[in-house]
């Protein structure tokens, strides 16, 4: 364990500019590029609903939804045809047992 802290402490360590030095340059970048718009995130043009994908949260729902219902009316259909026929045959043996 040690040793591997040792490794990964080293690799972390290992950066051409110390982190005032960094900190001077990208102020200074920022300075140069008049803020550095191109730098700014897409995030903040989006609406709300956007930042959050509730707008393709709400597409996979209704079409997961949709799928359910479907397949469950699909299935409603066959296994109503499949036992209206039996029902037909029931009630035909039970009027002829009546008769007799």
């Amino acid at each position: 364990y040690r040793e591997n802290a040792q490794r990964l402490s080293r690799i972390y360590r290992d950066q051409p500019l110390t982190p005032l030095d960094q900190a001077v340059f990208w102020t200074e970048y920022v300075i140069r590029h008049k803020g550095a718009p191109h730098m700014r995130s897409a995030a903040l043009d989006l609406t709300w609903y956007q930042y959050f994908l509730l707008d393709v949260i709400a597409v996979l729902t209704l079409a997961a939804g949709s799928s359910v219902i479907g397949v469950f009316l699909i299935l409603r259909s066959i296994v109503r045809k499949i036992f209206s026929g039996r029902r037909q045959d029931t009630e035909d043996l039970l009027r002829r047992k009546k008769r007799t």
